[in-house]
């Protein structure tokens, strides 16, 4: 009898100590939702293409790296803001990320317009990236240009080989003299203009019907761009030079600075890994896209023509030195001190340059 109870004393301890270790589990456990961190990304790009890919997997990978600890709220296509929206929303946190194209933004970003007048420089866009990113760490009016606007940067995507094509037959630059000429803005505005071209300014998913309808000659924009509107359909004899130029428009990802601070320091390393790879991801992503959009255009019938390095030397001598000046002296009438940054700007250039 006295063996059967100290059985069942014992059975009855061992319950109760696994209850008890549960409980303590409980209450020293949170519930795993509560824990969780969600994280708002918006971009006016779709979620299609290169720059969409490279988001989600930089998206993904993090939520991969934090063990779902932290998710994402994707928004693409300007749902939930428009493109010119994206930089204040980041700053008030109507989202917590985004993407930024610097050249839409040169009241609010001044500083990071200098890479914008030149024509010369890295092609490759691995270059690019190495190039942006050491301007980045080299230059504290950089840093202090996105933290006045209460945010920091993430990562930065690069642009790949730059063209210029249209329904008409087109071998030299020089032929787009007289041409209606659809571009970004901005300093790629008036690099095309000193060609003799005129621009047109047309959002990006109206320029298909524009150039259908006659009211636009060519687009100025990166090969990858030219496929993704399908531009390369219209007309019997569509041509596309492809110049192997400088485009020194980065894009952006950065991180509310509120958000940033109230992240773990392990999940703020994490982000910052992982934005530094996303320029590998988003570059080879680049280079396999261009290939594959190329072969298809040019199955589609689009003659594809591959300007040389002399092409570029020659526009750069038309048109780089003017916008140099101009940016220096636009800096300078805001109180920056633009010539340290530009002479910076030029070392590294070179040092990039293929």
């Amino acid at each position: 009898m006295k063996t059967k109870n100290a059985r069942l004393g014992s059975l009855n301890a061992t319950i109760c100590g696994f209850l008890i270790f549960g409980v303590l589990l409980f209450i020293a456990t949170p519930d795993l939702e509560a824990k969780t961190i969600t994280l708002r990304y918006a971009t006016h790009n779709p979620n299609r293409g290169v720059e969409a890919e490279s988001a989600i997997w930089m998206m993904d990978e993090i939520t991969k790296r934090t063990n779902g600890g932290v998710k994402f709220q994707q928004y693409f296509g300007q749902s939930l803001l428009k493109v010119r929206e994206i930089l204040r929303g980041i700053q008030n946190r109507t989202t917590d990320m985004g993407l930024l194209g610097t050249a839409v933004f040169p009241k609010e970003l001044p500083q990071w317009q200098v890479t914008l007048p030149f024509i010369r420089g890295p092609v490759d866009p691995k270059k690019k990236a190495a190039f942006f990113w050491e301007l980045y760490e080299q230059s504290p009016e950089l840093k202090t240009e996105l933290a006045g606007l209460n945010q920091r940067l993430v990562a930065i995507a690069a642009f790949g080989n730059m063209s210029i094509g249209g329904p008409k037959p087109l071998k030299a630059l020089a032929e787009i003299k007289g041409m209606r000429v659809r571009c970004a803005g901005g300093y790629d505005a008036k690099h095309v203009t000193d060609l003799g071209a005129k621009v047109v300014f047309i959002p990006g998913p109206e320029v298909y019907s524009a150039m259908q309808k006659g009211a636009l000659d060519v687009n100025y924009a990166p090969v990858t761009t030219y496929h993704k509107y399908r531009l390369y359909e219209i007309g019997e004899s569509n041509h596309l030079l492809v110049i192997p130029q400088f485009q020194g428009m980065p894009f952006l990802i950065t991180i509310n600075m509120d958000t940033w601070e109230s992240l773990p320091a392990e999940v703020q390393q994490i982000i910052s890994q992982v934005g530094r790879e996303y320029s590998k991801i988003e570059t080879d992503k680049i280079s396999t896209a261009e290939r594959q959009d190329r072969d298809e255009m040019a199955k589609a019938g689009c003659t594809i023509i591959d300007l040389s390095k002399e092409d570029v030397q020659h526009w750069a001598d038309i048109s780089e030195k003017g916008c140099i000046t101009k940016w220096v002296e636009e800096a300078q009438k805001m109180g920056l001190e633009g010539e340290k940054l530009m002479e910076r700007t030029i070392g590294l250039i070179r040092k990039y340059s293929d």
